[in-house]
Formats: C-alpha cells, structure tokens, sequence
C-alpha cells in the first residue's frame, strides 16, 4: 500500500523498467556495450529489452497495467540514450519503434500520458515520456516530436497552481505536491521555459521547502527534484545539492557482502521496484554533474550566439 492505496503488487512483473534504470546508471558514468569494464553487462541488458520489444514498439515487457508505461518509459530511455551516446545503427530501429509507441499513448487532446492510450494523463507519466521525446532528439529522431511537446505543455498547463504557475499537481484539479512540482518543472525546462520565468523560481521556492531527509528518504521525488533543481542552475542548485548528499549518500549500505554499495527501498515508491530500483535511482541521482548539459547554460549560450538574418522574411539562421 503507497499513500493509502493497495498498488496490488503493480511492480512486481517490471523487470523491463527496473533493467531500463540500472542501464541508464552504468551509461551515466560512461559505460557503454562498447566501452568500459561492464560492457558485456550493458550488452546483455540491452539484449534482453530489444529482443523482448512488441511488434507495437512497446518496451513493457510482462509489467501488468498500472506499470506498464512506466516501464516502457524507462527502458526506451536507456536505449535511446546509448544510441545517442554510441550512433549504433542496429539500434535505432528499435528506438524508432518505442519513439512512435510514446507517441501513440499521447491522448491527442489533453497531451497526456497515463496507463493505456486514451487516458487523459496524469504528471507522473508525463515526466518519463518527455524525457523520452528529449532523448529521441538527441538520437536524432525528429518526426512527431514537436508536436507531441506541444501537446505537453498543454497538459502541464491543465495541473499547473500557484501565483505564477509554478507548482503542479498529479491530475487536473488536484493538490499540488513536491513530487509532481519537481517533475513538471523538469519537463517545463526540457520544453524551453527560460530559467529567468516566474513559475521556475515558484517551483524552486516549494523544492527548497522540503529538502531531502534521511529520515524521510524517497528516491523518486529526490531524482526529479535533483534534475530540475541541477538544470535551473543558480544558488538554489548549491544549496539543494548540498542537502541532498548529506541525506542521501549516509543511506548507502557499506561493508562487504552482496548489499553493499546499495540503497535499500524507500518506503514510498521502493517496493515497486526494490533495491535495484532504490540503487539505480540513487546513482542516476548522484551522477546529474556529468551526465547531462544544464538546460540553464544551454539557454545562456543560445542568447549570447550571434543571430544572423537569412534572405528568407521570417526566418533567422543561427550559427
């Protein structure tokens, strides 16, 4: 049971999420199935995701209803990343397939993500397949992509509060949360909103407010917090950094034997996904420094590039 509902073992089929995770932790430091010492590791967790796709493009694997998304979401992550990552040609047809299936589970309306095509959505689902449509730019997939971030920010809309817009809400018309304002404020930046707009300092002020414990650990909340607050940039960054490795990295287990090095699951979303779950989000959580560019300096040197007028009315070329 998570926030007073029986989750009926809704993570207990995920292996095609949980194996999306630990992949994108090695392929954070580096690791590809191409290079570094656990190249055969990625190799053979990018086997079992490719070999096991759906002819729909799907990535769920058996994950049962309420997961399946998720782990779709996950596992098109990794490999769309080690495909941007290597330009490894074998892969893309698979990506391209799990691309046009994120795609397809858009509700054309809404611009929402839930659990079958046809849901109107909800801001969880949201942030894994925005990250999707993120990293399927950068393996060079474009078609229906711009679209579909169109759609999103319409649905980011629909859960937005606050004075400036700033917070966000599981669903329509519901309260907001930490978790959800972190998660959307990561697909608001992943969509272009400058770093400079008022909603961004208003989402920030509420992530500052509860700053990670270790009494109160929830790895879920502290990765999309961690990756909102790393791309905004600025003193907060500093600040939220420096609370999050005095809570999070006490909870790693030491020692010797097969726990160590691990996290155990956090007591909110944790048991969908258990330790491999706890430790993949912890590491991907630690490794925001050099796994990605910070949206803050993209936006920066993209104002500070020379604009340079093009013959055509209308159109600015950039260089």
């Amino acid at each position: 049971a998570v926030q007073g509902h029986d989750r009926r073992g809704a993570g207990a089929k995920s292996d095609h999420g949980v194996t999306g995770l630990a992949l994108l932790a090695f392929l954070g430091a580096g690791h590809t199935h191409r290079d570094g010492p656990y190249a055969d590791v990625v190799s053979r967790g990018l086997t079992f995701l490719v070999e096991r796709q759906r002819a729909d493009g799907s990535l769920a694997g058996d994950a049962e209803f309420f997961a399946a998304l998720y782990c779709h979401g996950m596992a098109t992550l990794a490999l769309g990343e080690v495909c941007a990552l290597t330009h490894d040609a074998a892969l893309r047809p698979a990506v391209e397939r799990a691309v046009h299936y994120t795609l397809a589970m858009q509700h054309p309306t809404t611009g929402g993500w839930r659990y079958a095509a046809g849901d109107r959505g909800d801001t969880s689902q949201l942030g894994w397949q925005v990250m999707v449509l993120a990293t399927a730019r950068q393996a060079g997939i474009s078609a229906g992509i711009e679209p579909a971030e169109a759609r999103a920010r319409t649905f980011l809309q629909s859960v937005s509060s606050g004075r400036a817009g700033g917070l966000a809400a599981y669903r329509p018309g519901e309260r907001p949360s930490v978790a959800m304002t972190a998660e959307a404020l990561l697909c608001r930046l992943f969509l272009g909103l400058p770093v400079e707009h008022a909603a961004v300092h208003e989402a920030l002020a509420s992530l500052a407010a509860a700053a990670p414990d270790a009494a109160h650990p929830n790895a879920y909340t502290w990765y999309y917090a961690t990756l909102a607050s790393f791309h905004a940039g600025g003193p907060q960054w500093e600040a939220w950094n420096a609370r999050l490795l005095a809570a999070l990295l006490p909870l790693q287990r030491q020692g010797s034997g097969a726990l160590a090095g691990s996290w155990d699951p956090d007591p909110v979303w944790g048991g969908h996904g258990g330790r491999v779950y706890a430790t993949a989000l912890s590491a991907m959580t630690l490794e925001v420094y050099y796994r990605h560019a910070p949206v803050h300096e993209r936006q920066k040197a993209s104002r500070e590039r020379p604009q340079f007028a093009s013959q055509t009315p209308g159109i600015r070329l950039e260089q």
